[in-house]
């Protein structure tokens, strides 16, 4: 449990694990995280103590950590979502509310997905550069929470932010893009129901390059729109491809995302699909 993450207090959720879980079925251990990376140590024991799962409470940042310990594993991931945008969990059709999370988990129903690496760092949503990031990175060092304030920062940077010319190639196929957004979708979205790539499968065992060119300002309302609809892939100004093996290169440094965080772009960004590398408990519903 990531005790800082999300807008919400977690101060329940050990007395709704005590309350909800199978006791027949489980034992479990509740950790707190105190540092990053941490949970990515505390999930690899548990799952070399064989663990039937480990649970992130969190956002996608403590998803990302908890998946990166059991990958290649018998132990699977539990969601209980605690972030700002909870884009895995949203994705697999796993509930905010967290009573019905860990009711969830009783049932133990998996289904096993695929993950990626960008230079080396495993992700399992999204990752990406260009404005998504920029804005995703200000967002993240400001005071301000909430949607609300995100579109009211997205807005007053529109104006001003500079697209950059890609050098890109998926699969061998080499091509040049001047784009306002890249993002490497494994999910179909970045978190609270905006879908950047409506059709991505998480178990296909390939990454959705989404590339959208820059476009006239008063098409910001309906492109943002389009997100939430799920018809971005619709726009002519957003091309779709998908593939194994990336590399993207740009001139100059800029930031980018991983599964929520944010770090500094290195000069190339090599991303490879890791197929059905990790189990995840998932609504029996959720389709296979």
């Amino acid at each position: 449990m990531n005790p800082i993450s999300g807008t919400r207090k977690k101060e329940q959720v050990p007395q709704l694990a005590e309350q909800l879980l199978n006791s027949n079925r489980y034992t479990h251990t509740i950790a707190l995280t105190e540092r990053p990376l941490h949970a990515t140590e505390l999930a690899r024991a548990a799952a070399e103590a064989g663990a039937a799962a480990v649970v992130a409470v969190g956002g996608d940042g403590t998803v990302n950590e908890v998946a990166a310990g059991i990958l290649h594993t018998q132990t699977a991931l539990g969601i209980i979502p605690f972030g700002s945008g909870n884009g895995l969990a949203r994705h697999l059709g796993i509930p905010v509310n967290t009573t019905a999370a860990i009711q969830l988990l009783n049932k133990l129903h998996t289904i096993t997905i695929d993950g990626a690496l960008a230079n080396g760092r495993p992700f399992f949503c999204t990752a990406g550069m260009g404005f998504d990031a920029h804005i995703g990175k200000l967002f993240a060092g400001g005071s301000q929470r909430g949607f609300g304030s995100y579109v009211r920062l997205a807005l007053q940077e529109f104006v001003n932010f500079s697209p950059q010319r890609y050098a890109i190639e998926i699969d061998g196929k080499k091509l040049r893009r001047k784009c306002f957004v890249v993002t490497l979708a494994n999910a179909g979205q970045y978190g609270n129901n905006a879908y950047i790539s409506p059709e991505a499968n998480i178990q296909d065992g390939l990454i959705d390059l989404c590339l959208m060119r820059p476009f006239p300002a008063l098409m910001a309302l309906p492109m943002g729109l389009r997100l939430f609809q799920r018809s971005i892939h619709q726009s002519e100004y957003v091309e779709i491809l998908r593939g194994e093996h990336i590399r993207i290169s740009c001139s100059k440094s800029d930031c980018m995302h991983l599964d929520g965080e944010f770090l500094q772009m290195e000069k190339s960004l090599e991303v490879k699909v890791i197929p059905q590398c990790l189990k995840v408990v998932v609504p029996a519903t959720n389709k296979e």
